[in-house]
């Protein structure tokens, strides 16, 4: 799995870092999370595949995080995509799409499936291959969304058993791949026998919202948090103000939650150099990096 920072800014692009988007790739697929203005240029300085993704998630409907999708949405057409694509946002997301397509005269050469979220709590909002995704609502000023890839748990198969029972490609090893015993030869192998289980990775996407309780849980032990960190603890007020978190916030939420690392993004203009910012981020969780447009992780 690839995680890539296509975006990294706030409200305000600057000369270094363009409106947010986020995209995972995972297998022969991407998912996308955000579009601000100009992700689809972002996508291929990265070297990325627009074509390539099947599923987009926006986390509210705010300038600066969708503006990127109409332009997204007719170059696929004049791209010919033939693949459905699906949309996941909060609700209202149907009738602003088809707005945004009728202002602009968009058309589209494929099947577009749009998935409203009216959330309560934490729910599994899309179930895939290999993995799901959950959503939770947050604060913000407008209706707003966080979102989880959590991977399925996998099982490694023990090579001294294919060895022993010459099973080496053999398609019976696809049933303990999904955790299930097998029958051989005439005999019964339990899967805790001859496997040991592997934990998916989880990445927690955390963008525009104000810091609530319900955070650390919903990124507990995560691998990769990824959090807004708009504004420096100094600013703690103006961030509350516009429903934004300060990066010390950010690390709270990263401490409590178990973590294994901690990525900021989403800076205001106000800040050309971040080290301020990672400096009280670190003094609170000390994995903490800042993030840039284009830097990859790898998980």
């Amino acid at each position: 799995m690839k995680v890539t920072f296509l975006g990294t800014a706030s409200s305000f692009p600057t000369k270094d870092r363009n409106h947010p988007a986020i995209l995972i790739r995972y297998g022969p697929d991407s998912l996308l999370f955000d579009c601000g203005e100009g992700t689809q240029r972002q996508i291929r300085i990265a070297g990325e595949s627009p074509m390539k993704i099947t599923k987009i998630f926006l986390s509210h409907w705010h300038g600066d995080h969708v503006l990127g999708l109409p332009g997204f949405l007719q170059s696929s057409t004049m791209n010919r995509r033939s693949r459905t694509l699906h949309i996941y946002g909060p609700a209202g997301t149907k009738e602003r799409i088809q707005d945004l397509r009728k202002a602009l005269s968009v058309t589209l050469s494929y099947r577009l499936v749009i998935h409203e979220l009216d959330l309560k709590e934490t729910e599994v909002i899309d179930e895939d291959d290999g993995y799901k995704i959950l959503a939770i609502p947050v604060k913000h000023s407008v209706p707003t969304i966080a979102y989880c890839f959590q991977e399925n748990d996998r099982y490694r198969i023990d090579k001294s058993f294919v060895k022993k029972h010459n099973l080496q490609g053999h398609p019976i090893l696809d049933k303990l791949h999904e955790g299930k015993d097998i029958t051989y030869d005439g005999k019964k192998f339990k899967l805790k026998d001859v496997t040991t289980e592997v934990p998916g990775k989880k990445v927690a996407i955390i963008m525009d919202t104000e810091q609530i309780v319900t955070l650390p849980k919903f990124a507990k032990d995560a691998d990769l948090l990824i959090c807004e960190g708009t504004f420096s603890n100094k600013l703690k007020d103006k961030s509350k103000e516009h429903g934004h978190m300060t990066v010390k916030q950010a690390a709270r939420i990263a401490k409590k939650a178990g973590a294994k690392k901690l990525v900021l993004t989403h800076f205001s203009q106000r800040y050309k150099d971040v080290s301020e910012l990672k400096k009280e981020a670190q003094s609170v969780f000390k994995n903490t990096v800042m993030a840039k447009d284009f830097m990859e992780i790898s998980i």
